[in-house]
Order: structure tokens, then C-alpha cells, then sequence
């Protein structure tokens, strides 16, 4: 004879679920909580840090608050850069975890890296980007003033070079990043400023991942 389930395994069940569903809420707000104390302030790599040094290529820093916001376990904070977005008040700088403090000794894409969105010099929001992957600014309208930030993976092939786009945030009137949808137009995406050359490639395409390759400015033949 076969026996009716009792209800136990899956009251069970949604009681771990729904547990695993509070741990993930509490931890989302405690991220959140402790990256607040930095945003909508202004922004500043000498407040951030316990230690900072500078030659003319780029600042290092050591950070007990960043690490401790972004759990990251690097010892050295290295500012790469920073660029100012046309027809914008926002400017992205880039600071790349490293327990190397020479970064020409650290190979593109292979360290996890921190942006910062400063919109007036108020840091507006942050982004993690994960190792293996790159980004760049991309343009979302045809009159370029809508931005955004494409993450995805680099591709080399002879002299042909793709980035194949993975996630893609748009950067709003009030600097924060929102998420969209991949489908969203993407009008201009240049290639990653680890792969920018004094001569474009061959053939330089930017697409989603498994969709359509465009050249850059596409649109302005069609």
C-alpha cells in the first residue's frame, strides 16, 4: 500500500526556503547599508584611505572602509582612471583590488575591479566587476545623451576583436545604474579601455551575447 505524504517534507522545505529568503534579504541590506555610508557624499580617495600613495601613472591606496564595504581581501586599492562622460555631469573611476601594488604587473581582466559613478563630486553609486570581465561606456540614444555600462567578455581572434556584452545598466538623470534589458538599443560601445589601440582593429564588433555583432555607429548608416 502506498502512503500519503505526511506534509512535514514540505512544510519543511518552504520553511528552509523562506529562511534562505531572509538570510539573502538581511545580507542584500547589510551590503547595502554599508556602501550608504559612502554614497550621495563626496567623493574622495584620500577620505577612503588608511594609506595612499601616488606616482604619475596612478594612486594606490590601502583601505580598511572599502574593503570592509565591498568584502573584498586585496590589499591594495590601484586607481587606474577615470573618464568623464560626454554631455553629462558624471565621470567613472576605476580602482582595481590587487595584492600587487605595481599595476603594470597585473594582466587586463584578471583582478576584480570597483567603479564609482560621481555625478557634481558626489559619488553617485558603485559597481563590482567581476574577474574575466570588462567594461566600457556605451551610448544609448542617437543623440548621445543617454549612457550606460556594458559588461561582458573581450574575444580576440587574428585581427578580429568582439566584446560580447553580458549585462547592461544605464546611468540615469541622477547618476545611479539601472539595470535594462540586453535587447536595449546599444547606439556606440567602444572597445574596453584595456583593449584601446592607436589603430582600430580590422574588424571591432560589440553585440549581446548570442545576438547580433554591430560595428561602431551602426545606426548612422540605416
Amino acid at each position: 500500500m502506498v502512503q500519503k505524504p505526511s506534509g512535514i517534507l514540505p512544510k519543511m522545505t518552504k520553511g528552509i526556503y523562506n529562511f534562505r529568503f531572509i538570510i539573502l534579504i538581511l545580507v542584500c541590506f547589510f551590503c547595502k547599508g554599508q556602501e550608504n555610508s559612502i554614497l550621495n557624499k563626496p567623493f574622495s580617495l584620500e577620505s577612503y584611505s588608511d594609506k595612499i600613495s601616488k606616482n604619475e601613472t596612478f594612486i594606490i591606496l590601502e583601505s580598511k572602509i572599502l574593503k570592509k564595504i565591498f568584502k573584498e581581501n586585496s590589499k591594495y586599492f590601484i586607481q587606474k582612471g577615470w573618464q568623464k562622460i560626454e554631455q553629462s555631469n558624471n565621470t567613472i573611476t576605476e580602482l582595481i583590488a590587487s595584492d600587487k601594488a605595481n599595476l603594470l604587473k597585473i594582466k587586463p581582466h584578471t583582478n576584480t575591479r570597483y567603479l564609482f559613478v560621481v555625478q557634481n563630486d558626489i559619488l553617485k553609486d558603485t559597481l563590482r566587476i567581476k574577474k574575466e570581465f570588462d567594461y566600457s561606456i556605451c551610448q544609448l540614444d542617437k543623440e548621445n545623451k543617454k549612457h550606460g555600462l556594458a559588461i561582458g567578455k573581450y574575444k580576440i581572434n587574428d585581427r578580429n576583436e568582439f566584446f560580447e556584452i553580458h549585462y547592461l545598466y544605464q546611468i540615469n538623470n541622477n547618476g545611479k545604474l539601472e539595470i535594462i534589458k540586453l535587447d536595449t538599443n546599444i547606439f556606440d560601445c567602444p572597445a574596453p579601455s584595456d583593449y584601446v589601440k592607436d589603430e582600430e582593429p580590422d574588424s571591432y564588433k560589440f553585440g549581446i551575447v548570442g545576438g547580433k555583432k554591430f560595428t561602431r555607429y551602426w545606426f548612422e548608416n540605416h
